[in-house]
This record gives C-alpha cells, structure tokens and sequence, in this order.
C-alpha cells in the first residue's frame, strides 16, 4: 500500500509540474487529459467545462481516439451530458455501462468508446468549473483506491485550471479595455467612413471568437439595409442590401425591437422559421449575437458577430459588443456626416454632379493607373444643345430644371464606379474606367438616346420640352501623353458633333 501511495504521489507531482508548465488554458487542460488517465491507468480522459448561467458542457480536452477533434464535439441542445449531470449530484458519480446509464444520453454514449465511467467535479470556491471523466472500454469496478486517487488529483488539478481561468479572464479583460480605447481613439481622431469600420471590426476580432462579422446600416426611408461590411470565413464578401419590410431575418427584428439578440444556436429549425434566417453563403454560423446601432433614438444600424461554434458566447459578450456598438456608433455617424460634408464640398449643388476641380484631381490619377495597369479608360464630353435657348425663352428656373432633368436621366445610362462631373454651364464629363473605345461608343449613345427620349415638364408646352445633347467620346490610344490630353480630344469630338447636326456621337479620331 505504501508503495502505491509513493507512486501515486510521484504521478501526482508530475501532473503538477506538467500542468503548470504549460503557456495557456488550452495547453493546460490538454496536459492534464493527458496525464489524469494514468492515474488509474484507464483508456481515456475527458476535460469539461460547465457553464451554469446557461447550463450547457463545453467539450476542452481528451486523451485518446477523440484527442484531437473532442473540442469540436457539440452536444445538442437540451440533451442530457455527465458533466451536467455531476453538476447537479454535486459530487462524484461513477457509471458501470454508458449504454445504460440516465446520466449520459444514448447518442452520446454510442459516440465514445468508453463503458465504464467516473465523473469528477472540477471545483473552485464552491463553483463547479466542468469535470473530468475518466473511462474505461471494457466494462470495469471502479476501486476505492481508484476513486481516491482520481478524487485527489482533482482537487489538484481543479487548482491549477482555477489559476489559470483568473489570468485569462484578466487577460481578456485587458485585450476588451484596450479595443474600447481604440474604437474610443477612432470617434475622436479618424473621420474616413471606410477606415472607421475596419477599426470597429479589427477590435472585434481581437477580443471576441468570430466567425463571420457584419455592420448592416438602415435606410429608414427605404426601409432597406445595406450591409458595407460584411467579413465572413476571413474574407471581405459583398451581401447585397435588402428589404426589412419583405426580408426582415435576425437584423430586422433587431431594427424593429430596438433590442440585442442572442442566439446559441441558429441552426435549430424552430429559430430559423421565427427569425427567417438569412444566409450570407458558405458555412453557416450557429452562435449569433446581434445588437443595434443606436445614435440618440435613432437607429443606424446592426452589428453583428457570429461563430460556427453552437454556444460561443456568452451574457458578457453581449453586454461587451454592446459597449462596442455604443462607441461604434457615435464613430459612424460622424465618420458619414465627414463623408457627406466631403462630398458636398466636390458636387455642383444644382446637379448633385461632382464639380470641375474633383474632375480634376480625379481623372488624372484614373489615367495614371489606367496606364499603369495597362487598363482601358474611356472619356464622354457632353453638351446640350441649344441651352442658351431655353434661358431666353423660359428663364433661368426652366434652365436649370434642363440642366438637372438631362444629369439625372445620364447618370441612370452608366455605372457607379463612372465618375460624372460638370465641366462648366451646360457641359459634363463622364469618365469611363476599364471602358474600352467600341463600348464607350456605345455608351455614349445610349445616354444621348436617353436625353433625347426626355420630356422636361414646362407650364408652356403640355408634352414638355424637348432636350438633345451632342457626345464626344475620346480613348486612351498609343502615345496619349496625360489626362488633358484625353479631355481636349473628347471635347473636340464633342464639336464635331455640333457642327455635324447636334443629337448626336462623334467619336476622336
């Protein structure tokens, strides 16, 4: 007996001395399943966590066949594990035959090579931290001897995870104060809307586990969400904007509550029917927290945060992407307001076209990387024809009602990647990136048939006015020198036009 105990002690103090050598929880936790089955030399070893708030087993470590894919077991939800239920007994409890035994589901049971079972609580302070199992295949009698030495290694080795559950949990609480401080940094000192929203997101991902991440901005008006950050798998994806009214899913009910929204597993049919999921592709998430954007009593949006892992998180990491989401949404709406002051500083207030001096800075650096790149860049040069005509004989309001009728009706014929600016009274530009000579051409008369089918309302004639334009259209060629080089050819080309009849494309030559 004597014997036994020294051996027992020498493992004891080895299990110790492994344990406290490792670098973090996860290694630690390996390390004990690891050792813990030589104790009573048994064929296997499972480490749990118990998570009493939402009474749910967190599979962390086994030795054995599952020793590298048991922290990806999932129990399903509501069924019944041993951890949950050495929780409930409070202490030990020993199962002869898994196969037979209401402590541990049937599914489960038949999942595992294990037989005989003894479940240890893992306890600190009086709080259950998880168990250890530790199992045999073949049917066996556990010994007293086997029980307490199990028992006492426990004791041990629920020290230790305690010890190091403190230190995570402070380390996590340093990593979460330092996002807030740089999400806070972000309010104050960057205004880019774009910049913004990757700050929000890269602290995210360095304090939560996420699989996919989404800011859904909403358009009350439209009644439509936008979606201008959506990473999904590690990857930037585009999610096209939806309808709430006829779409609403997880994001919708968010807006329409006002209120957060947990999900530990959003793979359940019934959840998916109740908040009519919306999948954005790939591999489907399953643990959700969802949050509103609230700036005063508006609601600006969703953040979301998402893991393919059932029961990721937690009432903490709800109460934490909260704060985030308070702080994110004081730095969006002032990074959009920046935006919007930017971009009415750049746009010709009566057309809502970008102005001759962002043309300016503009094309250049299009025609530097067109060239760069060896890309095709196309240029229109439109004019209206006979405009002096319309202020002569209607006046300045039914100019301007022209003026705004033919930008609009343009603007509808190309891209929103094509940049539309207003070159001086009635003329405009419109370049065309990745746009090569034939399908300018053809661009260009489609927005010279657009205008032309345009009937401007006028209190003088019933049927309206009718507009025409004249189309220059000029291409990056061998030996084009600059981007003023490209504009003087589209407005002679424009010329042309006029002096061939008007209404119509001239292409340079």
């Amino acid at each position: 007996m004597l014997a036994d105990d020294i051996s027992h002690i020498r493992l004891l103090n080895a299990l110790m001395e492994a344990a406290l050598d490792t670098r973090d929880l996860e290694e630690m936790v390996q390390t004990l399943a690891d050792r813990m089955a030589n104790i009573i030399e048994a064929d296997g070893c499972y480490i749990t966590f118990w998570d009493a708030e939402r009474g749910i087993t967190i599979p962390a470590a086994a030795y054995g066949p599952y020793r590298s894919t048991y922290r990806g077991y999932v129990p399903l939800a509501h069924e019944q594990t041993f951890t949950a239920a050495i929780a409930a007994a409070g202490h030990s409890l020993i199962v002869e035959d898994a196969h037979r035994s209401n402590f541990v589901s049937k599914r489960i049971a038949a999942n595992f090579p294990a037989r005989s079972l003894m479940g240890i609580p893992m306890k600190s302070d009086g709080r259950m931290l998880g168990s250890i199992i530790i199992g045999y295949n073949s049917l066996h009698v556990f010994t007293e001897s086997e029980i307490a030495h199990s028992e006492q290694a426990a004791r041990h080795v629920s020290f230790a995870v305690a010890k190091m559950l403190l230190l995570e949990d402070e380390k996590h609480r340093s990593e979460e104060l330092f996002a807030l401080n740089r999400i806070g940094m972000a309010i104050n000192a960057d205004r880019d809307f774009d910049r913004v929203l990757e700050t929000i997101f890269e602290q995210c991902k360095s304090i939560i586990e996420l699989d996919t991440f989404y800011l859904a901005l909403f358009d009350a008006e439209k009644e439509e969400l936008r979606f201008p950050l959506f990473y999904d798998g590690g990857e930037r994806i585009h999610f096209a904007a939806r309808s709430i009214a006829k779409h609403p899913g997880m994001s919708g009910h968010i807006i329409r509550s006002r209120a957060s929204l947990s999900i530990p597993d959003a793979s359940i049919p019934e959840i998916q029917k109740t908040y009519g999921v919306v999948r954005a592709g790939g591999v489907p998430a399953r643990a959700y927290i969802g949050v509103p954007l609230m700036y005063g009593d508006k609601v600006l949006g969703v953040m979301s945060v998402q893991s393919r892992r059932p029961n990721a998180y937690t009432a903490h990491h709800v109460q934490l992407i909260e704060t985030i989401a308070a702080q994110s949404a004081i730095a969006i709406e002032n990074a959009r307001l920046n935006g919007e002051l930017q971009h009415l500083s750049i746009t010709d207030g009566l057309t809502g076209a970008f102005i001759f001096r962002h043309l300016m800075e503009r094309g250049p650096l299009e025609f530097a990387k067109a060239t760069r790149h060896g890309r095709a860049l196309s240029l229109l040069f439109l004019d209206i024809d006979g405009f002096s005509d319309f202020n002569s004989r209607f006046g300045h309001a039914t100019g301007n009602e022209v003026l705004k009728a033919v930008v609009d009706c343009a603007k509808g014929c190309v891209r929103e990647i094509d940049l539309f600016a207003r070159y001086g009274g009635e003329e405009f530009v419109i370049v065309l990136p990745e746009t090569p000579p034939d399908e300018a051409a053809v661009v260009g008369e489609r927005v010279r048939a657009g205008v032309e089918a345009l009937r401007v309302p006028s209190p003088v004639f019933s049927g309206g006015l009718r507009v025409t334009i004249s189309v220059g259209v000029s291409s990056i060629a061998p030996g084009t020198a600059d981007f003023q080089e490209l504009l003087n050819a589209a407005n002679a080309a424009e010329r042309r036009a006029k002096e061939n009849g008007r209404n119509r494309v001239e292409v340079a030559i």
